[in-house]
Formats: structure tokens, C-alpha cells, sequence
């Protein structure tokens, strides 16, 4: 098809640059010309890859290269005909004029046989669905149209995926866009019909189904913005990840999702670069996790399984995934074999409470790294069982810390919890018990002991947005304990790279926490969350206040009193300096801890015998003021 193009092109050229009436001394030239240009075009073709391209699938980047190689023949028959040659006869060349009209000619007509194989295809596959959904009597699926918000370079890729793919069944009727240099004008031949503050009036003028904010770096105040808007109405609303989700790799149309609550909660999302270099005297976190055994406790749970996605990502020599829960395990590991092929993964069920049965898994697989996760975290339940807290979050931390300890284990990691902060509830004691016992086997330890704290993980079991949810589509009542409550909310990937991250800036015996900014009012959270299912707040979903429940506090901290904040080479990641409890206390409060928890003591003793080891563990010497 080329050839005859090459031929055609050439042949036109030579008729219309001369009326159709060639002059003799071009007409020799006008015959032999076309026939040379046949292999002459088509080796320069073949040369640069021309016919490695698919057609069916030919693109702006596939007529980029085209370009460039017809004007690249055309411009080497240029120099040769009038520069080369008449050095050595007497040949007046190819004229300008033949040579311009057959360049373009042939560009063209390549570009247009290409265009016209990709959009038969496309077509042929529309009516192959259409056949197949008649056959199987369906009526056919009806294409959702799709109003893109952002008219940039995500929203142009959107385009050009939703034609490649019928499948999908979306049809993009138009784009809105602030800028008003672009409205009017069109992106991948859609237009851009108006402003977001149009949306509204847009979507129904062009009977939008579905409004797609295309814009992968949209703050909060958009999406906030855009979701009150269409407040009311049946247009459904999704959005693009961020940046920090994105996959490359991938094509941008199958991520799109429903927005989530963390898009819309103002506090924009800290992004850390585990692979990034820090000017410390500790190497990058990929570093210390590239060819070396990794042990992560509770595996299974939110925080656990998602240190275990980013670890994957950096490639440890052998990944240990330990945790009690034998289905969640089982989930995990299917997952990491299926997105990381390559990945050493060991499935491990074990109670980390059973000393036995875990020195057994450190002389067997002998970890060099330890992420500990593993602990109860729900407060209401851990009041009622004081002692599974103290043994499980506590004692059996200890014991894990003493056993990376014996068995020379490079870094260990215990993930605590914002309620360890002058705590006030069993589970937020038991965790405070946690961090003072690690961080008194830093002492005199080759081991690197590290504690990281955060706040509320947004969409964590059990945690308060899945609970709303919950509620919202059972109809309400949200359930809040007092109108000025307050929390500190990350996402998942925030928390867990939080912990990664920890291996580059922490030094034996901190305690790291993330820049979290300001704390979230939980009832504005409520409102948010149901203006977002699209109802009204105490209209279509009552709020109702239940006061506060045994142990929980209207605000939480992330520092203690007898601690200070201290920076560190990350502009993120803030150290809290405390001094080391004493190894001798440590013993003693191990021990006693471990009689009361088997000694059926009443909840009010045990919570005393245990806040007087806490306080006893507290370093008493003050911090300097110099840090």
C-alpha cells in the first residue's frame, strides 16, 4: 500500500506542478521517477522501522516517526538530484515544485491509510461487541458519558484510551477547565465547553452520566469544590490516584475510582521516596532492604500487609510474612506472588506471644531486618481484656525485642500508635510499655531499636471510616462521641513508608513520627463523608453525639511530656529524643507484668501496676535543652 502511494504521489506531483502538460525534457524523468521512488521509499522504510509499527494501533508518536522519514527521503532525493548529480553531467534536477507536492502527497496519503486501518478495526470491534451481546439476548450495554474535568495532558491520554478501547464503554462528551485560554478550543478533537462553576450546567446539556476529575496533582479545594457541586444530583464522581499512585506503567483510564474521603480532607498526602539518599550516617531505606532477610509480624493487617507491598518493591533477598491469622496471610501472599513474581516470600503462622515457637523462626530463617506490627489495636475491646493488651502489644514485644537482640539482628522497627501518648486506656498503655521496653534493649545493643508513631490510618479495620460508611448506607445514624473531637489521619502507603523510611533517618532508641499537620475534626470527617455518598447531613443522614466512651480522649498527641521534638534529614520525618529506660527496670517490669497477667488481678489493680511500671520506665533525667 505504501508502494502505490510512493508511485501515486510521485506521479501527481509531476502532473500538477505542470498543468498535466510535462515538458520533454522532464517527461523521461516523470516515468522513471515513480518506479525508483518504489524501493527507494520503501528500504528508507524498512530501515528506520517503519514496518515494525502496528497499525491498528497507530498513534501520535507512530505518525511522529513517519514524519520525520518521508521528509527525510524526500529531502536525500532533493540533495542528490540538484547538488550530487549535476557535478558530474549536465541534470537540472527534480523540480522544487514536484518535489514539494510529492513530499506532501505521500505524507498524506501514508498517514491516511494508517489512520483509516485503525479506525476500521476500532469499528470492526464495536460491532463484534454489539454482535456478540445480541446473540447472548442482551440489549446492547450503552456507552457512559463521560464529562472530563482538567483539560491537561492526563485528560488528552484519558481520550485517546477510551478510543483504543470500546470495551470500556465510555464516551468523553466534552472537557471544563479553568483556564480560559483553553475554552473553546479542543483536546484530541473534544471540546473545551466551559469552567468547573459550570459543571453543573455542562453535564446536563450534554447528559453526562459521569464527571472524571482528570487531574492527578488536584488539591483538596478542587475536589471539595467539585463534589459539592454536584451535591443533589445522579452524575457520578471519579477521580484520578495522585501522582504518588499512579503506575507508570499503566494505563490511566482503569484507575480511575471513586473519591475517597482522603481526597477531599485538605491535608495533602506526604509522599517518601524510599530509594532517596539522605546526608546521614545511615544509608538510603532501599539499601538496607535490598538482598536481605525481612521479617514483618502481622502481615496480614493493614499496616502489615502494605509494608510488605512497598518492601517487595525494593527487593529483598527473602520476605517473611508472620502472622496469626492464617486467611490474611494466605492473602498476602497470593498478592506479592502475583504483582512481584520474583519475590522470596515465606508465609509463617505463629502467635508472636509463643517464645519457643519464634526463636525457633529467628534460628531458622535468621532475620536481619524486623518490622514488628503485629498488635491489638481496638480500644473499646482491649478495656474489656486488659490482659490479652498488656501480653500481646507488651510483653510479647519485649520478648521479640530481646530475641533480635540475642540473635544479632541488624535493625528492629516496632510500629506504636498516637495513643501511647499519655495514655488513658489499656490499649494505649499497653503500647506505651511497648515503645519504653524496645527502646530499653537499645541500650548496649548492636541492634538498631526504632520506634514509629502516627496517628489514625485512613480505612484501617475497624477504624472510624469504614464505620462510617457503614452507617451512611444502613441509612445513618453517624455515631460521633462529642462535636469537638479530634484526630491525626494518614493513608496506608503514608504510614508504611513512614516505617521504611525509618531505617535511613532513625538513630538506636528514637521515636519518629511523620509531619501530619493539623488534626481532623471527626464530625466535619462525618459530614464530609456523606455530602460524598451524595446525601444531606442531618436531612438524609442524622448525626447523633454519643459521648465519650471509657478511655478515649477528645484530642490526641504524638508527644509526651517528658519528650522533645527533634529534626532530621528528612523534611518530613521529625525524631522525638527521650532518654534510654534502664535495662534493670526493664527486667523487673517484664517480670512483674508477667505474674499480674496470670494472676487474675481486677482491671483497676492491673491498670495501676501497669501505669506505675510506665511511669517507673519514664527516663527521669531531662532532656537537654540544647536538642
Amino acid at each position: 500500500m505504501d508502494a502505490f502511494v510512493a508511485w501515486y504521489a510521485c506521479s501527481l506531483a509531476f502532473w500538477f506542478r505542470f498543468d498535466g502538460d510535462i515538458p520533454p525534457t522532464y517527461q523521461t524523468l516523470a516515468w522513471m521517477l515513480p518506479l525508483l521512488a518504489i524501493p527507494g521509499r520503501l528500504l528508507f522504510h524498512t530501515a528506520f522501522g517503519l514496518y515494525q509499527q502496528i497499525w491498528r494501533l497507530f498513534g501520535p508518536k507512530d505518525a511522529t516517526l513517519l514524519f520525520n522519514v518521508v521528509t527525510l527521503y524526500s529531502l536525500l532525493v532533493l540533495v542528490i538530484t540538484r547538488l550530487i548529480i549535476p557535478r558530474f553531467q549536465s541534470f537540472d534536477g527534480i523540480p522544487l515544485g514536484v518535489a514539494a507536492i510529492d513530499w506532501s502527497y505521500c505524507l498524506m496519503g501514508m498517514t491516511a491509510l494508517r489512520y483509516a486501518r485503525r479506525w476500521s478495526v476500532q469499528k470492526h470491534q464495536l460491532s463484534r461487541i454489539s454482535r456478540r451481546t445480541l446473540r447472548k439476548g442482551h440489549r446492547p450495554i450503552e456507552r457512559q458519558r463521560v464529562l472530563l474535568v482538567g483539560a491537561g495532558i492526563a485528560g488528552c491520554q484519558i481520550v485517546q484510551e477510551v478510543r483504543q478501547n470500546p470495551q470500556l464503554n465510555l464516551e468523553i462528551v466534552g472537557f471544563v477547565d479553568d483556564d480560559k485560554t483553553k475554552i473553546g478550543r479542543k483536546v484530541e478533537g473534544v471540546p473545551v465547553v466551559g469552567s468547573c462553576d459550570q459543571l453543573l450546567a455542562i453535564a446536563q446539556s450534554l447528559n453526562a452520566d459521569e464527571v472524571l476529575i482528570s487531574m492527578p496533582s488536584a488539591k483538596a479545594s478542587q475536589i471539595r469544590k467539585i463534589v459539592n457541586l454536584a451535591r443533589g444530583t445522579s452524575l457520578k464522581l471519579k477521580v484520578l490516584p495522585g501522582q504518588a499512585e499512579i503506575l507508570r506503567d499503566r494505563s490511566l483510564t482503569p484507575q480511575a475510582r471513586e473519591i475517597q474521603i482522603q481526597d477531599i480532607l485538605g491535608r495533602p498526602e506526604v509522599r517518601l521516596e524510599l530509594s532517596e539518599e539522605f546526608n546521614s550516617q545511615f544509608p538510603s531505606a532501599r539499601s538496607q532492604i535490598y538482598k536481605r532477610t525481612v521479617l514483618v509480624t502481622g502481615a496480614g493487617g493493614t499496616i502489615g500487609s502494605e509494608i510488605c507491598r512497598q518492601l517487595a518493591r525494593l527487593e529483598p533477598q527473602h520476605l517473611l510474612l508472620l502472622g496469626r491469622g492464617e486467611n490474611s496471610i494466605f492473602h498476602i501472599e497470593q498478592e506479592l506472588r502475583c504483582n512481584f513474581p520474583n519475590l522470596n516470600a515465606t508465609p509463617i503462622i505463629a502467635d508472636i506471644r509463643h517464645q519457643t515457637r519464634i526463636e525457633k523462626i529467628f534460628k531458622t530463617w535468621q532475620p536481619e531486618i524486623i518490622f514488628h506490627a503485629a498488635a491489638h489495636k481496638h480500644v473499646p475491646l482491649m478495656q474489656h481484656n486488659p490482659t490479652e493488651a498488656l501480653e500481646n502489644n507488651s510483653l510479647a514485644s519485649a520478648h521479640l525485642a530481646q530475641l533480635a537482640d540475642k540473635h544479632g539482628v541488624e535493625a528492629f522497627v516496632l510500629i506504636s500508635t498516637d495513643k501511647a501518648v499519655d495514655p488513658c486506656n489499656f490499649m494505649g498503655l499497653s503500647k506505651r510499655l511497648a515503645e519504653l521496653m524496645v527502646k530499653a534493649c537499645a541500650d548496649k545493643s548492636q541492634t538498631r531499636f526504632l520506634v514509629v508513631r502516627f496517628g489514625n490510618v485512613l480505612g484501617s479495620r475497624g477504624s472510624v471510616v469504614p464505620i462510617f460508611k457503614a452507617q451512611i448506607a444502613r441509612g445513618g445514624p453517624v455515631t460521633i462521641t462529642d462535636p469537638s473531637m479530634t484526630r491525626y489521619f494518614m493513608t496506608t502507603p503514608e504510614a508504611s513508608q513512614l516505617v521504611i523510611q525509618s531505617l535511613a533517618v532513625g538513630q538506636s532508641g528514637q521515636t519518629l513520627i511523620l509531619d501530619m499537620g493539623q488534626p481532623v475534626k471527626i464530625f466535619d470527617l462525618a459530614e464530609q463523608m456523606i455530602q460524598l455518598a451524595g446525601l444531606t447531613p442531618d436531612l438524609d443522614i442524622p448525626i447523633q453525639f454519643t459521648g465519650l466512651r471509657p478511655g478515649e480522649k477528645l484530642h490526641e498527641s504524638l508527644v509526651c511530656s517528658t519528650e522533645k521534638v527533634i529534626s532530621t534529614d528528612h523534611p518530613k520525618i521529625m525524631a522525638v529524643y527521650s532518654q534510654l529506660p534502664s535495662t534493670e527496670v526493664f527486667s523487673k517490669a517484664i517480670k512483674s507484668l508477667s505474674e499480674a497477667t496470670n494472676s487474675n488481678l481486677p482491671p483497676d489493680q492491673l491498670w495501676s501496676l501497669a501505669q506505675n511500671w510506665a511511669v517507673t520506665l519514664e527516663p527521669s533525667i531531662p532532656v537537654p535543652d540544647c536538642l
